[in-house]
């Protein structure tokens, strides 16, 4: 059993306190971070603090995901508060009193546990104070006799009235000097802020920390998950977001496997063929389970059989040539003048095939490269081109491949696919790319690589790929953005 913890400002000093403990410390949670952790049946993870305005938020498929994969999910004090009071009819488990608090109603904004605090390397040293802090050392004030409930509630209002980064203790000694309370209670207020401030983010931090501690494999695996008869939906975003997550372990680091993808799908002149070979056996298989139709190979024939019965094609015997017009979309005019029928229907079903509405087939394409010699050698690509973007900012600060002129990239696409600039989308298609706009997406981090460096990105999914050297300094040229 592994046992993770995602942590930041509510518990600086985890790192510290955990160093004796089997406990991987982690930063705090952001979107696609559960996701990329991959934990295992058994493993146990718990949240306390997530970033939410630089990045997106860790997302609450991602927790569901884990819960229904068996992996139990604690949450506290801050972010994981948050996400255990929406989950925990799922099977969540929250801890503290922050985490009852949102889940009683007590609390209800999101920002009562946000602050402003530096990076890392300052130990997220504090630069505002979260509201459920300040309202804590508000009770406490209250119950010694520093202040009415009606005063303590007017400087809560106020300061919930301001951003979260503008909350500070130095604020409220501000705000209760412009209400007109008087400076004997304001002394008093200032040194109880300064010496006895309660801080129930990090008690709430350390409880769960108390829990995480406890848990060994077998009280784990005992613990509740996804709610039983509770299923995650597997959504389109879903799907992006677990693709997005899969890594290859290479000599330069972890590369993502989708970048490995949209290399090939990029750079190897068989990849149509591969791919055509792909959704062709998709089909077949898809045939075989819900049409009883077996077919010993996966042709065209084959697939195109499949196609008539879900009624995807016209059957020959009685269309109409009108019935045919759908191909306009999907071939340029010069296929549609010098191909086949057959052959123009084949087109059709690779161009337009998803696995399910607004899912390509990433995964399965994936899978399948996975087992061949050009995976690894699209991955060191990848690291490559890394490296010559790097090499280009460094020689120019104000470069970034997100201004390189779209036309070049689409031209330079144009050229290495022997197709027309105007068709581009098209044989993007035969690629498994849905897009224009995914294609330019995809292609803008390798542009530099690939111009100035041809040979380099010969890839073959049938056969081995033997790198060439790579030239590591592109022109100077290489940054024009026009």
């Amino acid at each position: 059993m592994n046992r993770y913890l995602l942590v930041g400002p509510s518990l600086p000093d985890a790192p510290a306190l955990l160093a004796a403990d089997d406990i991987t410390v982690l930063p705090p949670a952001a979107a696609g971070d559960l996701l990329k952790l991959a934990p295992q049946q058994g493993d146990v993870v718990g949240i306390i603090d997530g970033y939410f305005r630089q990045t997106r938020a860790v997302r609450h498929k991602e927790i569901l995901t884990l819960l229904q994969s068996g992996v139990t999910v604690l949450g506290a004090a801050s972010m994981g508060a948050l996400r255990a009071a929406e989950l925990d009819t799922f099977g969540m488990h929250g801890a503290g009193c922050i985490y009852r608090d949102y889940r009683e109603g007590r609390l209800t904004a999101d920002d009562e546990v946000a602050l402003l605090h530096g990076p890392a390397d300052e130990r997220y040293r504090p630069l505002s104070e979260a509201l459920v802090n300040i309202r804590a050392t508000l009770r406490l004030c209250v119950q010694n006799g520093l202040l009415d409930e009606t005063t303590a509630g007017h400087l809560i209002a106020a300061l919930a009235r301001r951003p979260y980064r503008l909350r500070s203790y130095p604020e409220l000694i501000q705000l209760a000097r412009e209400t007109g309370t008087p400076a004997a209670t304001i002394e008093a207020l200032q040194h109880l802020c300064t010496t006895r401030a309660v801080n129930v983010k990090r008690e709430d931090a350390l409880q769960l920390v108390h829990k995480l501690r406890t848990l060994n494999g077998t009280h784990a695996t005992d613990t509740t998950h996804l709610s039983p008869g509770s299923t995650v939906a597997p959504t389109i975003y879903l799907h992006r977001w677990q693709l997005l997550a899969r890594r290859v372990d290479t000599e330069d680091g972890g590369t993502a496997e989708m970048s490995v993808l949209r290399m090939c799908q990029l750079f190897a002149r068989d990849y149509p063929d591969f791919y055509r070979d792909l959704v062709f056996s998709h089909l077949v298989r898809e045939c075989a389970a819900n049409c009883r139709t077996q077919h010993p190979e996966a042709t065209l024939d084959s697939a195109l059989e499949h196609a008539r019965h879900r009624h995807v094609i016209p059957d020959p015997r009685t269309n109409k040539p009108e019935d045919l017009s759908f191909l306009d979309l999907w071939l340029t005019p010069t296929e549609r003048a010098a191909r086949p029928l057959k052959e123009q229907l084949g087109s059709f079903l690779v161009r337009s095939f998803q696995l399910t509405p607004g899912s390509p087939a990433d995964g399965p394409v994936l899978d399948a490269l996975r087992r061949r010699p050009v995976f690894s050698a699209a991955a060191k690509l990848v690291n490559a081109a890394k490296s010559v973007n790097t090499h280009a900012q460094q020689a120019q600060p104000t470069f970034d491949i997100h201004t390189l002129s779209a036309d070049r990239i689409a031209t330079h696409i144009s050229e290495r696919w022997d197709a027309e600039a105007e068709s581009l989308e098209l044989h993007a298609l035969d690629r498994g790319i849905g897009s224009r706009d995914v294609l330019m997406a995809a292609a803008r981090p390798y542009y530099l690589l690939s111009k100035y460096n041809p040979d380099l990105m010969d890839l073959r999914i049938g056969h081995s790929n033997v790198s060439p050297s790579l030239r590591a300094e592109p022109p100077a040229s290489a940054t024009d953005k026009r």
